[in-house]
């Protein structure tokens, strides 16, 4: 099942535009500030649990999804919660909670 913006949760990246012809030290800066903005929306985008139907590209430690077919992260036909752990998916559930440390 695909997902869509009109019946799933999806999420928008922001991508910082050029900036206009400004004074060059005010130009330098507004563009600093539009990058940490860009880079801090980023970071939060990568680390919200979302649904999806295909793996992120880029996959880092920590990731939480919401597995959607035709995705299958463990190869067994698992829609629900998983969890990258640097190497691989795992799923999250009450039963496998117990593995992670405290």
């Amino acid at each position: 099942m695909a997902t869509n913006s009109v019946t799933d949760v999806t999420i928008t990246t922001y991508v910082r535009r050029p900036t206009p012809n400004l004074d060059e030290s005010f130009r330098l800066y507004i563009g600093q500030e539009f990058q940490a903005i860009e880079n801090a929306i980023n970071s939060i985008i990568q680390g919200t649990i979302q649904g999806t139907d295909n793996p992120p590209e880029k996959p880092k430690k920590g990731m939480v999804r919401y597995a959607l077919s035709p995705w299958d992260p463990l190869g067994s036909g698992y829609t629900g919660l998983v969890v990258y752990d640097g190497t691989s998916w795992s799923s999250f559930s009450p039963s496998t909670y117990d593995d992670f440390p405290s």
